[in-house]
Order: C-alpha cells, then sequence, then structure tokens
C-alpha cells in the first residue's frame, strides 16, 4: 500500500473512531463530579429542549392509578448530575464558569423523589380542615419509601414532605397530595449496579421502581 493510500486509511479509522465515541451514551453514573460534568449538566439544563426533556424521562418512573387508596403517581431519582441540570434549567442567565466554581465543591446527595395524589378514599375520612398548616395525613408516617442495591438496603440521611395544594372553593387551597423526597449518600451507591425503589402505602400497596445507574448520569 502506497504511504498516501495508509494515510488515508489511517484519518478515516480515526474519523470512525471519534464518530464513534460521539454516538457512544454518556459515562454511567460518578461521583464526585468533575468541572467537565458540571459544565456540561449545566448547559444541558439551560438549553432547555428535547435534549433536556428526554435526559429527564429516564429519571422518573409514571405509575397507573390503583383502584383504591392512594395514587404512588412518580418515583423519581435525582443524581447530582441531574441536580446541576436542574440548576441549569432554572437559570435566567447562563454562567457557566460561575457554575462551575461555585458549584466545584459542593456536596450532591443522591435524591429519591416520590409524588402521592389524594384519592377519594384516601385519606379516610377525608382532609376537613385543609387550612391546619399541619400535613394531613401524615405522609411521612404512613408510607413506608426504601432505596436498595444488590439486595441490600441503603439508608436514608433524612426525609422532607412538600405538601400539594390545589385551588378549593372559594379562593382557598386544599391538600391534594404531597411529595417525599428521601437523601441518601452518594458515596454509597454501586455505580455500576441497579437501585430499586420500594414503597408501602397505608392501604398495603408495593409500589416500586427500578433504575440502572450504568446508563443515568
Amino acid at each position: 500500500m502506497k504511504p498516501a493510500a495508509r494515510s488515508g486509511v489511517v484519518v478515516l479509522f480515526l474519523t470512525f473512531v471519534i464518530v464513534l465515541l460521539i454516538a457512544l451514551p454518556a459515562l454511567a453514573y460518578q461521583y464526585p463530579l468533575s468541572s467537565s460534568d458540571i459544565r456540561n449538566a449545566y448547559l444541558l439544563g439551560y438549553a432547555k429542549d428535547q435534549n433536556t426533556t428526554s435526559f429527564f424521562a429516564q429519571y422518573v418512573t409514571q405509575l397507573p392509578m390503583p383502584e383504591t387508596g392512594p395514587h404512588v403517581a412518580t418515583i423519581a431519582l435525582k443524581t447530582p448530575y441531574a441536580q446541576v441540570v436542574e440548576l441549569g434549567q432554572s437559570a435566567v442567565n447562563a454562567d457557566v464558569q460561575g457554575a462551575e466554581e461555585e458549584l466545584a465543591n459542593t456536596k450532591f446527595p443522591l435524591l429519591v423523589s416520590v409524588g402521592i395524589d389524594l384519592t377519594p378514599t384516601y385519606p379516610d375520612p377525608p382532609i376537613t380542615n385543609p387550612a391546619s398548616g399541619s400535613p394531613v395525613p401524615d405522609f411521612e408516617q404512613d408510607f413506608s419509601i426504601e432505596l436498595f442495591q444488590d439486595g441490600a438496603k441503603i439508608n436514608a440521611q433524612s426525609t422532607r414532605v412538600n405538601l400539594l395544594y390545589s385551588e378549593g372553593v372559594g379562593n382557598t387551597y386544599e391538600v391534594s397530595g404531597a411529595i417525599i423526597v428521601l437523601r441518601f449518600d452518594p458515596e454509597k451507591v454501586n455505580p455500576d449496579d441497579e437501585v430499586i425503589v420500594k414503597v408501602h402505602t397505608p392501604d398495603d400497596q408495593h409500589v416500586k421502581a427500578t433504575f440502572d445507574l450504568g446508563h443515568l448520569r
């Protein structure tokens, strides 16, 4: 083979390798985040386009309405990378360098978010005083939410309940559900294995969602 022809083959091969690498999915879940991770995640969120929507779709499992009892509507996993994407999505003006500097030493948790909707049969009896200012029902006590990996339970560091409201009668707002957020240590998670979120409801529903960290950031 002539030198010129050999050179052409090498260039063609290298071009093929570069295209292949670009086409391959990004590296799997990892922590802590590198500077390039923060930059790429922030820009992905700031784009607010179809790529952003497709990214978040991987992290949420939608669940059907049960015949009775509360509706566990969604189970979501929020990795540190996904949380930076959210920050970029909420940014009014893109400040990539500022985001890199500000978030470089941030200790991001791994978050599990479970959306609960009230139904005609939950709670029973129904809420009679939605303006009481306290969680009615007690979502944190009523729902058991656990994270498992390879059969072993990973203990949550904390739990937070965010109440959801809908417009009621006479310009009032009524509790319509809640989002229960559990915080986990991301270093306790094996980045090469899937995690399973299990939810046990007060009427003995067993709901779960599986997330493969090998295909998520």
